[in-house]
C-alpha cells in the first residue's frame, strides 16, 4: 500500500480508479444547481441591501463577476465533455440522470432567463452531447435487440472484471473498495440495462461467480466482522483524498433523488470515510457508520460476513441502487412521454427514455 501523503494531486489520486468519469459527470448537476443557486441567493437580499447595491455599482460588478466566471466554467465543462463523449467512459445509468437534470434546468431556463444561471445555448450543447453519449451507451432496448442486449452486457461485465483483476494504473485501493465499484460499475452499465429488463438474476449470479472465482487477491477464510472490514478500509486509504473521492463514489454529496437508494453496507462505507475525512478515528468511524446505515429488514447489516455472504451481498446491493435509479427515470420520464403523445411531437431532451 502507498504511504499516506494528502499532498498527491487529485488526479493521481484518481488515476485508475473505476467510474471516476460517472461521479464527475454527476457533479454536473450539482453545477446546474450551483448557478440556481447564486440566482436565488442575489433574489433574497432584503430592499436595502438590494438598493445598496445599485448605488454602489456592487451588485453590477457581481453580476458580471458571476456570469463571467460561471460562462468560463460552462465552456470547460462542454469542452471536458466533448472529449468524455470521445472516449465512452461513462454508464448509460449516470448518462440518463444527468440528462434528466439537464432537461430541468433547460425547462427552467425557457420560463426565466437570469444572469449567472446556464446560458441557453449551452444548455442545448450541453443536450446535445449528452444525447450523443446516450445513444452511444446503447442505452436504448427493444425486444428484438435482447440477444445482441445480452452479448453486450456479457462482454462488459467480463471487461470491467478483467480491470478489476489486472487494475492498469493500480489505483491502490483496499479489496472492499475495489469490490463494491467493480458491482457498482457492472450495475450501471450494459449488465444493468439488461438485468433491468429481465436478466437481473443471470447478471448477479455471473458477476458473483466471477468476483469469487478470480479475485484479484486470496479472499480471507471463515467469517470476517464488519467493523474491522470498514476500519481496514478507512486505514489503508492512503490519504484524505482518497477517502472523500471514494465517499462521492459512493454517493456523498450527491442529489438525494440520486442517492437515496443505497444499500446498508455501500452506505455504511461511504459514511465510515467520510467520518474519517471529518477526523474521526478510524474504528470510531466504522462503528459510527454502522449505526448510522443498519436497520431492520432490508436495511440490516450483519456483524459478521462470511466471503460469499460479502459478495452476494455487495452485488445485490448494487443492483438493487441501479434497479430503483432507473425505475426513478422512468417515472420521470412519463409526464414528457405522454404530452408528447397527445401533441403528436417528439421528446425534448436528450436521452428521455431509461428503459
Amino acid at each position: 500500500m502507498t504511504p499516506r501523503d494528502d499532498s498527491l494531486s487529485l488526479e493521481i489520486v484518481a488515476r485508475g480508479v473505476p467510474l471516476v468519469d460517472d461521479r464527475l459527470l454527476l457533479e454536473l448537476t450539482n453545477d446546474l444547481h450551483t448557478a440556481n443557486d447564486l440566482t436565488r441567493a442575489a433574489a433574497r437580499e432584503g430592499f436595502f441591501a438590494r438598493l445598496l447595491g445599485r448605488a454602489t455599482g456592487r451588485d453590477r460588478i457581481r453580476e458580471r463577476t458571476v456570469r463571467d466566471r460561471m460562462l468560463s466554467s460552462q465552456q470547460l465543462t462542454l469542452r471536458w465533455l466533448t472529449h468524455l463523449s470521445e472516449r465512452m467512459t461513462v454508464t448509460d445509468l449516470v448518462v440518463a440522470e444527468v440528462s434528466e437534470e439537464v432537461h430541468d434546468a433547460k425547462k427552467r431556463i425557457e420560463r426565466v432567463e437570469a444572469a449567472g444561471r446556464w446560458s441557453a445555448a449551452a444548455i442545448g450543447e450541453l443536450g446535445a452531447i449528452l444525447g450523443r453519449l446516450a445513444s452511444d451507451t446503447g442505452r436504448f432496448l427493444s425486444d428484438h435487440e435482447r440477444r445482441l442486449a445480452a452479448l453486450e452486457a456479457q462482454l462488459a461485465l467480463d471487461r470491467a472484471a478483467r480491470r478489476w483483476r489486472h487494475p492498469r494504473p493500480d489505483p491502490e485501493l483496499p479489496w472492499l473498495v475495489g469490490a463494491v465499484l467493480l458491482a457498482r460499475e457492472v450495475a450501471s452499465g450494459p449488465a444493468g440495462t439488461y438485468a433491468f429488463t429481465g436478466g437481473e438474476a443471470l447478471m448477479q449470479r455471473q458477476l458473483v461467480e466471477r468476483m469469487l472465482q478470480d479475485p484479484p487477491a486470496p479472499w480471507f477464510e471463515g467469517v470476517k466482522s464488519v467493523p474491522a472490514m470498514l476500519t481496514a478500509v478507512v486505514r489503508d486509504l492512503p490519504s484524505e483524498n482518497h477517502r472523500l473521492m471514494v465517499a462521492e463514489l459512493l454517493g456523498l454529496g450527491v442529489a438525494d433523488e440520486l442517492s437515496d437508494a443505497v444499500g446498508p453496507l455501500t452506505s455504511a462505507l461511504a459514511r465510515a470515510t467520510e467520518l474519517a475525512v471529518a477526523g474521526a478515528d478510524p474504528d470510531d468511524a466504522a462503528r459510527a457508520a454502522l449505526r448510522d446505515s443498519s436497520g431492520s429488514g432490508d436495511l440490516f447489516l450483519p456483524s459478521s460476513l462470511s466471503v460469499e455472504q460479502l459478495v452476494r451481498r455487495i452485488v445485490a446491493e448494487q443492483f438493487a441502487e441501479a434497479r430503483q435509479r432507473r425505475i426513478r427515470l422512468r417515472k420521470h420520464a412519463e409526464p414528457d412521454d405522454d404530452a408528447a403523445a397527445a401533441g403528436g411531437g417528439g421528446q425534448d431532451g436528450a436521452g428521455r427514455d431509461a428503459r
